[in-house]
């Protein structure tokens, strides 16, 4: 049975708003805002959840464990939070992660690889991922955390906007 929601529930918008605080507490501050654009990929709302699931899990989850053959840290323990949207059916994730500083370039490069790759594509589309480096990671939070309920976002001051229909 496929399940659908259109707006972030108390649990996950709990999650949402300690994850950048929890993130530094343990030395791995959330310093790397993605977003992918799925729909650019050929992603629907009814896809995205598994997409981004199979980027997640079957890359970046090796990728941040692996150890670098020639010279270089690995990445360690992957730390993250995301919410995917899909306002007018546009379906894309933001996604702040924590990627060493020396790993910038691998990170970019490995993931633009793994999209292709999943996707069947020879190039990226020119918008469909967007990397940059995290300044406000509160504030960023916030504006991610903007497509949570309307009775949460009252009681902790964000104000709701729609994020469209996502399954999963």
């Amino acid at each position: 049975m496929v399940q659908e929601t259109r707006a972030i529930g108390r649990k996950a918008g709990r999650s949402l708003l300690h994850s950048v605080r929890t993130a530094k507490a343990i030395g791995r501050e959330l310093n790397t805002y993605v977003t992918i654009n799925y729909w650019e990929l050929g992603s629907t709302e009814n896809s995205i959840f598994w997409d981004f699931a199979k980027t997640r899990t079957e890359w970046f989850l090796r990728w941040s464990r692996y150890a670098p053959k020639k010279g270089g840290q690995r990445n360690g323990p992957p730390t993250w939070t995301y919410v995917h949207e899909a306002p007018n059916g546009l379906a894309h994730t933001h996604w702040i992660v924590h990627v060493r500083p020396e790993n910038a370039w691998r990170f970019k490069a490995a993931l633009e690889k793994q999209l292709k790759k999943q996707f069947g594509l020879d190039r990226l589309p020119s918008g469909a991922l967007h990397i940059e480096s995290v300044y406000n990671g509160e504030g960023l939070k916030l504006y991610l955390a903007k497509g949570i309920q309307p009775m949460y976002g009252d009681l902790w001051g964000i104000r709701h906007e729609d994020m469209g229909r996502i399954a999963h």
